[in-house]
């Protein structure tokens, strides 16, 4: 069994999203790789190799994944090797490229898992989360998207993984980055976010 976490990142610094990731995996089955795909960002790889159950970090610098375009992004996770399960946070940067990875390994994917019973076994809500799935795959590779907030977060250091760089550069010409209009604000991303206060007006 072999397991591949793709680490969501800002080229800058290793997002939290990826450490929960990773602790999902590792419910899965020891040894987990992580896959680093940007463009300058050495320093992420660095931090994904300090995490505690990491094997191994695959780098793949280059100005091609410097916006980590999905269609790029795809290409690369599927050539990195044959791995039994891909794992990544469900948040917007996740779904957008793992749906595309599912599609090119002809299998099913596995969305939103809050909970492992087994290497093929996974729960996830469904119905607005009105009620969970207990999901058994019985495809080759799993291919999963990982709901953060029901996983607590890996220790991000004490860990010494070696980095493999890797020299796969998948450049297409189906989209482009044209540019980014982010929101600042001082709260915690809400995939991050380790309390949700729900309750309209009431709350106030």
């Amino acid at each position: 069994m072999s397991i591949l976490v793709i680490a969501e990142h800002d080229n800058a610094s290793l997002k939290p999203a990826t450490l929960s990731t990773i602790t999902a995996a590792l419910a899965i089955g020891p040894g987990v790789d992580v896959l680093v795909a940007g463009a300058s960002c050495a320093g992420v790889a660095a931090a994904a190799a300090s995490v505690p159950g990491v094997s191994k970090v695959l780098l793949a610098d280059n100005a091609v994944y410097a916006n980590q375009l999905p269609e790029s992004v795809a290409a690369l996770v599927v050539e990195c090797g044959s791995y039994t399960h891909i794992l990544t946070a469900a948040t917007t940067t996740g779904k957008n490229f793992l749906p595309r990875v599912a599609a090119l390994l002809d299998v099913a994917q596995i969305s939103d898992i809050i909970a492992v019973k087994s290497s093929d076994t996974f729960v996830r809500p469904i119905y607005a989360g009105n009620a969970l799935a207990t999901v058994q795959s019985s495809d080759a590779v799993k291919v999963i998207t990982v709901r953060t907030t029901a996983f607590a977060e890996a220790a991000s250091a004490g860990n010494a993984a070696p980095v493999e760089t890797l020299a796969i550069v998948k450049e297409q010409s189906l989209s482009t980055f044209a540019g980014q209009q982010l929101s600042v604000s001082e709260r915690p991303e809400l995939t991050a976010a380790s309390i949700i206060v729900s309750g309209g007006r009431g709350m106030q």
